[in-house]
C-alpha cells in the first residue's frame, strides 16, 4: 500500500516554509547589516586616519622648517624621535617622511608605497588609496595609504593604516550574524510547527471523524468550533453525516425488507417447481423445457435473495464470526471436491502442509466457492488454487484462464452490482448480478484481511484473485482441528 513521504505532509511543508522564510529573512537582514556596518566602519577608519595625517603632516612640516641648521645625521635622529614619540597614527599604522634628499626617516619601507601614489604626491597632490600590500610579517593584507606633500619643507609624508583590526572586528560580527540567522531559522521552524499544529488541528479532527464514519460508526459528530468559519464547516459536516446515515439506513432497511418479503413467495414457487419437476416426464417436451428454465432461474433468484440477506446482515453489523481452528489444506480440498469442477489442482509448499488458521469456516467457504463460480462463469474455468503462509498471514490464490481484468476495472469488480464493460471479453457478459465478489470482499474484510486481483504471474491470460487473511494462530493440536 502506498504511503506518502513524511516530507510531503502538511506539517512538514508548513514547518519547512517557516524555516526557509526565517532563514531567508535572517540572511537578508544579516547581509544588509554587515554591508552597512562594514562600510560605516571603513569610512570612519578612513576619516580618522585622514584627520590624524593632516595634523601630523602640518606639525612635521613646521618642525622641518626649524631644523635647517642641523646636519643630516642629527635630522635623521630627530625625525625618528618625532615619529616614535610625538606623532600618533591610526589603527597601529606606520608613517614615513621622505625629504628632498630622498633619504627616508622611518621603519616603513619606501618600496611599500605604491608607485602611482608616490608619483602623485611628488607632483604636489594629496592621495588616499585602498590597496593590497605587505604587512611587517610579509602577509598580503588590505591597507589604506595617505600621502601628503610637505611643500614648504620640500619633503613627503605618508601614513599606511592596516585594516587587520577592522577585519577582525568584522569577522566576529559576521560570525555573530551567522549564528543569529541559524538560531532564528530554528525558531522559525518551531514557530511553523506550532502554527501548523494549530491550523491543522481541525483538519485532523475532521480526518479522524471521517475515518470513523468510513469504518461504519455513523454516530460520530464534530464539536462545534468557536471560530465562525470552522463552526460552519463542522455544522455542514455533521449535517452531511446525518443525511448519509439516514440514506444508508434507509437503503439497508429496504434491501432487508425486500429480501425477507421475497422469501415467502419464493418458498411457494420452489414447492410448485418441485411438484412440476417430479411430474416432468409426463409433460410435453415444450413444457419440460419451460420447467427446466423456471427451475434454473428460481435457483439463481434464491441465491440472489440469500446474498441480499447476507449483505443486509453485514451492513447492519449483525454478523458474528464463528471462529474455529482448522487445517487449511483439508478445508480447501473439501471445497474443491464439492464444487462443480472437482479436478481443480491445489498447490502448496511442503512446509505449509500443516498450516492452520482460525476463521469462520462457513463464510470462508463462501469466499472460495464464489471465486470458483466467478471463474467458471467469466474466466473459462479455474486452473489452480494455491495457498502459502507469509509471515503471520496466509495468501489463498485462485487463478482462471479467462481474458483477465483490465487494471481500471480491478477495484470495481468488488463493488456491489459492479459489472465491467471493458474489452475483457467474456467477463463483460454472464448471468450474474454482481454480488458474488462483493460478498467475497465483505467476508474477507470481516476477517481482518484483504482481497485483490491481478494478472497471472506465469504470463498466460487470466485473472489471479488473492485472498490474504491473518493466520490468527501459530501452533495447533491435530485433535482440535475442525475439517
Amino acid at each position: 500500500m502506498f504511503r506518502p513521504r513524511w516530507w510531503r505532509g502538511l506539517f512538514a511543508r508548513v514547518t519547512l516554509a517557516y524555516a526557509i522564510g526565517s532563514l531567508l529573512l535572517s540572511v537578508g537582514v544579516a547581509v544588509f547589516s554587515y554591508t552597512l556596518v562594514a562600510e560605516r566602519l571603513l569610512t570612519e577608519t578612513d576619516n580618522t586616519a585622514q584627520e590624524q595625517v593632516w595634523l601630523n603632516s602640518t606639525d612635521i612640516q613646521k618642525r622641518l622648517q626649524n631644523t635647517k641648521s642641523l646636519t643630516e645625521e642629527e635630522l635623521d635622529e630627530l625625525v625618528l624621535d618625532w615619529l616614535a614619540d610625538d606623532f600618533r597614527t591610526s589603527n597601529l599604522g606606520d608613517s614615513i617622511v621622505i625629504p628632498s634628499d630622498g633619504k627616508k626617516r622611518s621603519t616603513l619601507l619606501e618600496a611599500d608605497i605604491p608607485s602611482d601614489v608616490r608619483s602623485a604626491v611628488q607632483e604636489g597632490e594629496i592621495v588616499q588609496k585602498r590597496y593590497l600590500g605587505k604587512t611587517d610579517q610579509g602577509d598580503i593584507a588590505k591597507l589604506y595609504i595617505i600621502g601628503v606633500p610637505l611643500i614648504d619643507a620640500n619633503a613627503e609624508y605618508y601614513e599606511v593604516v592596516p585594516y587587520a583590526p577592522l577585519e577582525k572586528t568584522l569577522g566576529d560580527f559576521r560570525n555573530i550574524l551567522t549564528g543569529v540567522a541559524f538560531i532564528s531559522s530554528i525558531f522559525g521552524a518551531v514557530l511553523g510547527y506550532y502554527a501548523a499544529r494549530q491550523a491543522v488541528a481541525p483538519v485532523s479532527r475532521i480526518s479522524n471523524a471521517a475515518e470513523s464514519i468510513a469504518a461504519g460508526d455513523f454516530d460520530t459528530r464534530l464539536d462545534m468550533e468557536v471560530d465562525p468559519d470552522l463552526s460552519a464547516l463542522s455544522k455542514s459536516f455533521n449535517e452531511m453525516v446525518e443525511q448519509l446515515s439516514f440514506r444508508i439506513e434507509r437503503d439497508e432497511r429496504f434491501a432487508s425488507d425486500v429480501s425477507h418479503e421475497l422469501r415467502s413467495p419464493l418458498m411457494t414457487l420452489a414447492a410448485s417447481v418441485e411438484v412440476l419437476e417430479r411430474r416432468k416426464d409426463s409433460l410435453p417436451e415444450v413444457a419440460q423445457q419451460a420447467v427446466t428454465l423456471l427451475s434454473d432461474d428460481l435457483t439463481r433468484f434464491q441465491n440472489l435473495v440469500q446474498d441480499l440477506l447476507e449483505i443486509s446482515r453485514l451492513d447492519a453489523g449483525a454478523v458474528q464470526l464463528q471462529l474455529s481452528p482448522f487445517l487449511l489444506r483439508e478445508f480447501l480440498e473439501n471445497i474443491i471436491a464439492q464444487s462443480k469442477n472437482p479436478g481443480i489442482e491445489l498447490l502448496f509448499e511442503e512446509e505449509d502442509n500443516d498450516l492452520a488458521i482460525k476463521a469462520d469456516k462457513r463464510r470462508l467457504a463462501q469466499v472460495i466457492t464464489n471465486l470458483i463460480e466467478n471463474g467458471a462463469k467469466y474466466g473459462e474455468g479455474i486452473t489452480e488454487i494455491t495457498f502459502q503462509g507469509i509471515d503471520e498471514d496466509v495468501q489463498i490464490t485462485v487463478e482462471d484462464k479467462g481474458p483477465g481484468i483490465l487494471p481500471e476495472d480491478r477495484m470495481r469488480v468488488f463493488e456491489r452490482f459492479g459489472r465491467i464493460s471493458s474489452d475483457a471479453g467474456k467477463r463483460a457478459s454472464g448471468t450474474g448480478v454482481g454480488l458474488g465478489l462483493s460478498l467475497v470482499s465483505e467476508h474477507v474484510r470481516a476477517h481482518g484481511g484483504q482481497v485483490w486481483v491481478t494478472d497471472r504471474i506465469d504470463g498466460h491470460h487470466g485473472a489471479r484473485f488473492v485472498v490474504e487473511l491473518p493466520v490468527r494462530m501459530e501452533e495447533h493440536n491435530d485433535e482440535e482441528m475442525a475439517v
